[in-house]
């Protein structure tokens, strides 16, 4: 499958990232670049698998760093081409309390999750308005709209996602750049596994579906979202979590 540039997912190493990268591969996409900060065997493997070099295909990249996102364009410019959709799942969390979180935690997290999405936006943005065409999705979660103990500063990092979607929507449009946000509910990847056995079943519980959610129920929305048909969707936060709320 053909599309107008590369794909760019940041996150790569993560356990949506890497899901996702081997779900569009096996859509048969192949202009791809999976940003990395660390751990990246899992992707390297995966690519491996469909044949692809991850010598060309891997970056690493500091998304909070300015000088290291702009070093990222050039080096994908460089050994697969300009940049034509921007999947902006990189993120990340730690637990503790509002009153107990530090100043330093707090902006890392707001860093990890938000600043990351801007700057990484940002830079590949003149490309696009350059060619008058593009995607932008960004990740977020359930937890925006709903909060959830112990991460406050998760909580405000995703929920600023959504703002940030559609002030980028309304200052795109005019380029036939979309801009929307998936916001996610509990998958079966990463920081899920984390949990004890009894609180992923509490988790589960917690769900309308009583299950969490697979990888193929977010690259179906990706897959549209990246289509012709999913061109005149922008400015919009698709809620994808078994009913949730």
């Amino acid at each position: 499958m053909n599309f107008p540039g590369v794909i760019l997912i940041t996150g790569s190493n993560g356990g949506i990232g890497c899901a996702l990268a081997e779900y569009l591969l096996e859509k048969g996409i192949r202009q791809i670049a999976l940003q990395y900060r660390s751990e990246c065997d899992k992707i390297t493997t995966c690519l491996k698998k469909f044949d692809l070099d991850p010598e060309r295909h891997l970056f690493e990249a500091s998304l909070t760093d300015e000088s290291s996102v702009l070093q990222l364009r050039s080096e994908i410019e460089s050994r697969i081409g300009e940049v034509w959709s921007v999947l902006n799942v990189a993120g990340g969390s730690t637990n503790s309390m509002s009153w107990k979180t530090s100043l330093a935690d707090f902006r890392s997290v707001i860093d990890d999750n938000l600043t990351s999405a801007f700057l990484c936006s940002r830079e590949f943005i003149p490309a696009m308005r350059k060619n008058a065409a593009g995607r932008i999705i960004n990740f977020s979660s359930v937890v925006a709209s709903t909060g959830i103990a112990g991460a406050a500063h998760y909580s405000a990092a995703k929920a600023g996602l959504l703002g940030l979607t559609k002030a980028l929507a309304l200052e795109l449009a005019p380029k036939n750049i979309t801009v929307n946000t998936l916001s996610l509910g509990y998958f079966k990847y990463g920081l899920i596994n984390h949990l004890t056995e009894q609180l992923q079943d509490e988790v589960r519980e917690s769900i309308p579906l009583k299950r969490f959610g697979d990888i193929s129920e977010i690259g179906g929305y990706i897959m549209f979202l990246l289509s012709e048909a999913g061109q005149y969707t922008t400015g919009q936060t698709l809620h994808i979590n078994g009913g949730l709320y």
